[in-house]
Order: C-alpha cells, then sequence, then structure tokens
C-alpha cells in the first residue's frame, strides 16, 4: 500500500510540475479519500488553499493535518491565517474546484517578484510572533496587509522546514507547487502565451539554417528539431557552412556544438557580421566531461582549437540551449541569454509505439558507453544477486562489450548484448526491456546529465531504476530513485516481483513523456526562435496552445 501510495504522490506531483493543475487537485483530493490522514497531501493542499485566499478550505484541511500530528506548530500558524481570510461561507467539501485555483492566480498576481531572503526573515520572525503570541488570532488580524504580502515567503518557509524534518517528499511537491505558481504568472503577464491564438498567428516570413558540425552524423537531439520545425511551417536548411556570397541569407541560426567542427567559425564569424541572430544549442556540459569520456577526444575541450571555438561561440550567440538546468547554471556568467528545453522523442518514429516483442523473462537492461562503464559496477553484484535469485530473469546490455563481459559468471541465456543501433532504432533497443537501470556515480558531469534517458524509458513505458541526479530527481516519473547502494537491491527485487507495479510505473512514465514529443517540444524551440527573431522584427510562426511548459531563463 505504501509503494501504491509513492506512486500516486509522484503523480500528482508530476501534474503540478507540469503546470496541470487540475489533474494534480484531482490526484491529491483522491489520496486524501482513500488515506484521510495522509499529512503531506494534507499540507500541500491546505497551503495551496492558503495561498488562493480560501480560506475555508485551507483551514479545514489543516485541522484535519493538525488531527494528525498535534503538536506541529507550523500547522497551528496556518490555521491562524487560514481563519484570518475565512468568511462566513463554507470550504469545498474537495479540494478539486477550478475556481480555486483561479482566485490562487489573482491573488499572487501582485507577488510575481522573486523571493528573497528577506522576506524569508521577515516571514519567519512573523510566524515565531504568532506562536509566541497570548491571542495570535488578534495578531493575525494586525498583521494582514503584511501577511498578504508575504504569502511566497510563508510557502518557501514551509518548504525548507520540510527538508529540515526529513521530509524531501513534502518539500518536493511544495516546490513544484511553487514552480507551478510563478510559471502560470508568467503566463499571465504573457498574454501570447495563453489561450487559443491562431487567429492573430502571424504568417511566416522567415527561414532558419541550421549550421550543424556534420551532416552525416547529426544528433538526435538536431534530427527531432529540424521534424519539429518544419511540422510548424518553419523552412529549414541544412549546412555545414555558410558563405554570405553564396547562400541565402537567413533569418535566423540555429548551431549544435559548432567546436566539434572549428571550420565552423568562419561561418558563424560571416552569420555575427550579417546581423544575423546566433542560438547556439550544446547538449552536453562540455567544461564538465572528464578526460576518460569516450567522447572527450572527439568532442570535448581536449584541443585548444575546439575550445577556442567553443570560447568564440558562447560569445557570439543571443541565445543559448541547453537540456538541463544544472547545464545552465554552469552558463550563467558566460552568455548573454539561456533556455533550458529538454529533449524528447517523435511520435512519427513508429517504434516508439509499436507492441514490445514478447519475451519469456523478465529483462534487467542497462544502457551504456565505455565511459560509463565504472558506473555500471557500482550495482553489478547486486543485478547479479538478483538474476541468481530469481530464474526467470536475465541481464541485458546494450552498447557496451566490456559491460557484458562484467557478467560473464552468468550462464548465457541469463544474459544478453545488444550493440549500438542509429536512435531512430533506439526505441526497439529499449522494448527489449522490463525495468532499466541507470546508475550514476557522484561526480559533477554526472550530476550535469539531462533525463533524457528517464524519459526515453517513459516513452516506452519501461518503469526504470536511477541515482539521485538533479535532473532525474526533477523527472521522477516511472521509476524509483535511489539514495543508498543497498536500495539498489531492494527496489530491484520489488520490481522483479511486482508485475502490477512494473506496469504502474510504465504507464506514469509514458503519460509524463507525452510532453516531450516533438510536437510539444516544437513550441518551446519556436518561442525560442521567435524571441531572437523578433529582435530583428522578423515574423515567425507562433503556436496555437500553451506550451506543456516553459523553458527556464536566466
Amino acid at each position: 500500500m505504501q509503494q501504491e501510495l509513492k506512486i500516486r504522490k509522484t503523480l500528482g506531483r508530476n501534474y503540478l510540475n507540469e503546470n496541470r493543475l487540475a489533474e494534480a487537485l484531482d490526484v491529491f483530493s483522491r489520496i486524501l479519500i482513500d488515506y484521510p490522514d495522509e499529512l503531506e497531501t494534507l499540507i500541500i493542499l491546505g497551503d495551496f488553499y492558503l495561498a488562493s485566499g480560501d480560506g475555508n478550505t485551507a483551514k479545514s484541511i489543516y485541522l484535519r493535518a493538525k488531527q494528525v500530528d498535534p503538536n506541529n506548530k507550523s500547522i497551528e500558524c496556518q490555521i491562524a491565517l487560514a481563519d484570518e481570510i475565512a468568511d462566513d461561507g463554507f470550504g469545498e467539501p474537495a479540494p478539486t474546484d477550478l475556481p480555486a485555483v483561479a482566485r490562487l492566480l489573482q491573488r499572487l498576481t501582485g507577488n510575481t517578484k522573486s523571493i528573497v531572503e528577506d522576506d524569508i526573515m521577515r516571514a519567519a520572525l512573523l510566524l515565531e510572533k504568532v506562536v509566541n503570541s497570548e491571542s495570535p488570532a488578534e495578531l493575525v488580524s494586525e498583521k494582514l496587509n503584511e501577511i498578504d504580502e508575504l504569502l511566497p515567503a510563508l510557502i518557501e518557509l514551509n518548504i525548507r522546514q520540510a527538508y529540515a524534518d526529513g521530509h524531501p517528499d513534502l518539500a518536493e511537491g511544495l516546490r513544484n507547487l511553487q514552480h507551478n505558481i510563478d510559471s502560470q504568472l508568467v503566463s499571465m503577464d504573457d498574454p501570447s502565451r495563453v489561450g487559443d491564438h491562431s487567429s492573430e498567428t502571424p504568417h511566416f516570413k522567415g527561414n532558419v539554417l541550421m549550421l550543424l558540425p556534420d551532416l552525416e552524423n547529426r544528433s538526435s537531439r538536431m534530427s527531432l528539431l529540424k521534424q519539429a520545425l518544419k511540422a510548424l511551417n518553419c523552412q529549414v536548411v541544412e549546412k555545414m557552412e555558410y558563405s554570405p556570397s553564396r547562400d541565402t541569407k537567413p533569418d535566423v541560426v540555429i548551431t549544435s556544438n559548432p567546436h566539434i567542427n572549428p571550420g565552423l567559425m568562419n561561418s558563424l564569424s560571416a552569420i555575427s557580421d550579417a546581423g544575423i541572430p546566433i542560438i547556439l544549442d550544446l547538449d552536453t556540459d562540455f567544461e564538465l566531461q572528464p578526460v576518460s569520456h569516450h567522447e572527450y577526444n572527439l568532442k570535448g575541450l581536449g584541443s585548444q582549437v575546439r575550445s577556442n571555438v567553443y570560447t568564440a561561440a558562447l560569445s557570439l550567440a543571443q541565445m543559448v540551449t541547453v537540456p538541463s538546468k544544472e547545464h545552465a547554471d554552469s552558463l550563467k556568467n558566460v552568455a548573454q541569454q539561456i533556455r533550458v528545453i529538454p529533449d524528447g522523442w517523435s511520435r512519427q518514429n513508429k517504434l516508439w509505439e509499436k507492441d514490445p516483442p514478447p519475451h519469456a523473462t523478465i529483462n534487467i537492461g542497462w544502457v551504456g558507453t565505455v565511459g560509463q562503464l565504472e558506473d555500471l559496477v557500482f550495482i553489478r553484484r547486486y543485478i547479479i544477486r538478483i538474476i541468481r535469485e530469481f530464474p526467470n530473469t536475465r541481464v541485458v546490455i546494450i552498447g557496451n562489450p566490456q559491460a557484458y563481459r562484467l557478467f560473464e559468471s552468468l550462464p548465457e541465456n541469463r544474459r544478453l548484448y545488444l550493440p549500438v543501433v542509429a536512435h531512430e532504432e533506439f526505441p526497439y533497443l529499449l522494448s527489449q526491456l522490463d525495468v532499466l537501470l541507470v546508475p550514476l556515480r557522484n561526480t559533477p558531469y554526472n550530476h550535469s546529465l539531462p533525463d533524457s534517458i528517464l524519459m526515453e524509458a517513459g516513452a516506452r513505458s519501461v518503469p526504470w531504476i536511477a541515482s539521485m541526479t538533479p535532473e532525474f530527481r526533477r523527472w521522477h516519473s516511472g521509476g524509483i530513485l535511489c539514495e543508498t547502494s543497498d536500495e539498489w537491491h531492494l527496489n530491484l527485487r520489488h520490481l522483479v516481483i511486482d508485475g502490477s507495479l512494473r506496469y504502474q510505473l510504465g504507464e506514469t512514465g509514458k503519460h509524463a513523456a507525452r510532453l516531450r514529443e516533438m510536437s510539444e517540444l516544437g513550441k518551446l524551440w519556436i518561442d525560442v526562435v521567435n524571441q531572437v527573431g523578433h529582435a530583428r522584427g522578423i515574423l515567425l510562426p507562433n503556436t496555437e496552445s500553451i506550451p506543456a511548459f516553459s523553458p527556464m531563463e536566466y
């Protein structure tokens, strides 16, 4: 039962993180029906409605939380706050009311500025006064205006307290709520991002040049981007060089990892001199890439020439796009503007949705390269233990023959090696798996990695077990994260035994991955293209619906 509850709360947090407020409220209210004393859910919903100005519903939820944890001082404070803004009406019988969400956004519209530490301190001092006051309600009444101003800081205080009390799931849920509110407010401030504006969509009047280091070996990210831009009626041309005297002048240029082919620098310089905006996409944090990585000599910054081109490209770009927040954070001081646009998948590739081939065993798989061998060694003994314990299991190694040899002690019918294929065929490899393992050591480079492999597993409905990296924590859909080495064996054993859990996690991941399908991600790319294009007065195609989530801008 606890595992089922954990999955449902994870799904609810996913909805919050994806700005899907109605679905999130539905999930949490249903949890409350099945688990009336679930403290974390009560506090999340209580804070949600307190922020919306619905004091009646907030108070009723906090009172239920108080019954679960009578000694919780922070809940007492929240009850006092809710009581002050409550009216003579009745609260919602179940917190699924969408108008309450609208009230939340309206109430916070005036508080869109970022939360500063001064506000946090003011909120903390205010709560302390309320807790220690002989008449909390009277004090709250006197400080109502200040409380209204500090509502975002009060949520931040609850987040920090949740972490301090050892409740990371609660903290994460509140943080997702906080981010969701921020995203909604951005949409309210920018009408072009809200609702159906198809009647206002300008006709396409520009073209995009994709300047790539190698057209024969273009990355999956760039291949999918080209498809998405064309699907949105962009005129797209791919080249490995640009000559002002020979080629048609583009309106926007997207270049990917140009340092891999230093010869691109001449083209980028000519493009910059012509006043054409440049979007630089970096799919890897090359500054953190270790020398031992299998791609370092070909794509890394090991040579002075490549390092110089990398630095020059950053200085020429009007916008830098990266697939992870950690990568964006590392570039904040060297790039003009940065957007986080994650990796995606395309429904045009029918292998993503093709029924998986039948197999008699539970296939436990790992995907990796030579540079990731040490990551696999970390959990090798747990995999072998499971394979020996359960005769219906088999280990599947994808892409690294050295990794396959780590399991030579197992019988041949209990292990399988699958070689690397073109990225278009990767969904077929994933379809061979029943559980995907993604162990990553605690290194700066691993912490910079995007959540792409978990998203792809979700697209194929494959449940996963993975290390606790920042991006994996943010994704957390469709699998189980491990903090300690012992958890690897326990969680893997749990998934092998419980087929229904594998199915539930696979469905959760599949649902989350739908928002990463390129028809959705293409809107984020168009948003970036429009932004740099509008700087030159170019009208580029807009989208007809709200993006599933907004790229992060720095």
